[in-house]
């Protein structure tokens, strides 16, 4: 009969030791691999984003002039923007504004029926947005996307409808 009782107490002893060491385990591996993980799906939704807000960009920056592309407060630079941040731009955690670069080059030069050669003109919409990271994991050293800032820079190219719109 005591044999039987500290045979008992010593497989309570084992799984005991077992259930002390759970939480621990679980602060572990929350702090060190579900956070982080969080923080990168956030980082990839982001990204995924700011694509689509740099793609209509670069669209409406190939049906205008030159002119109105790089105007501030116009449809490029400001309107957009201004429609994304209030829709799917509330899923991006910025700090700040996008900031977007226009920029013309020449494209290919096709030999047409007519005497003269039409030039393409390429369109580049670069955009940069400085996001901040969705859920801050306190370690010892700055790492983007998951303690600190990180910038996400989105470019694109198209060819414009109308190549004489990018000389006015």
């Amino acid at each position: 009969m005591l044999a039987r009782k500290y045979r008992a107490r010593r497989i309570r002893t084992r799984n005991g030791a077992g259930i002390a060491e759970f939480g621990p385990a679980m602060l572990v591996l929350v702090i060190c691999i579900f956070f982080p993980l969080v923080d990168i799906l956030s980082v990839c939704l982001a990204y995924c984003t700011v694509m689509v807000l740099n793609y209509n960009q670069v669209a409406q920056a190939a049906l205008i002039k030159a002119s109105e592309a790089a105007n501030p407060g116009g449809e490029v630079k400001k309107g957009i923007p201004d429609v994304w941040r209030s829709g799917m731009g509330k899923f991006v955690n910025m700090s700040g504004d996008p900031q977007t670069e226009v920029s013309y080059r020449p494209g290919q030069t096709e030999q047409g029926s007519g005497a003269t050669d039409a030039e393409d003109v390429i369109v580049r919409v670069k955009t940069t947005i400085n996001c901040n990271p969705f859920l801050p994991i306190p370690f010892f050293f700055g790492i983007p996307g998951i303690n600190a800032q990180f910038p996400l820079v989105v470019f694109q190219e198209k060819q414009m409808e109308n190549p004489d719109y990018s000389q006015q």
